[in-house]
């Protein structure tokens, strides 16, 4: 009975780190360019899924439009793309070129995401 309350023990807690270190968050920090305005500093977020082939992206525009959405790793090769539905009814399409490709954005790279109502967010992390 001891051996199996430690064997549990230790797969809880091996299971606990992996949730924590699997399910990285930061902010990217860029800028919006909209035509006819000067770059404005803005952040679009993302949370990567536990084994980190997906995850989450959100940001609020300076205008206020809050938008929301996914990426999704297609390859180890192929670009990360990630689709944003706003609040007031636009949408943002954002590509990653990732630094380590098949990892996700914890290591860092490039995005640039098209807003449907004009303008775009570029960033280097």
């Amino acid at each position: 009975m001891i051996m199996r309350t430690s064997t549990t023990r230790v797969a809880v807690t091996a299971v606990v780190v992996s949730v924590i270190v699997g399910c990285a968050s930061a902010p990217i920090k860029g800028r919006l360019s909209v035509p006819g305005q000067a770059p404005v500093p803005a952040v679009l977020s993302y949370r990567s899924s536990l084994f980190g082939g997906s995850g989450k992206l959100w940001t609020t525009l300076p205008e206020g439009e809050t938008f929301n959405g996914k990426y999704v790793l297609s390859g180890r090769e192929a670009p990360v793309t990630g689709t944003l539905t706003g609040d007031r009814g636009s949408v943002m399409s954002c590509r990653f070129q990732l630094n380590e490709p098949g990892v996700g954005p914890d290591k860092g790279g490039t995005v640039r995401c098209e807003v449907s109502s004009g303008g775009v967010f570029d960033a280097s992390f």
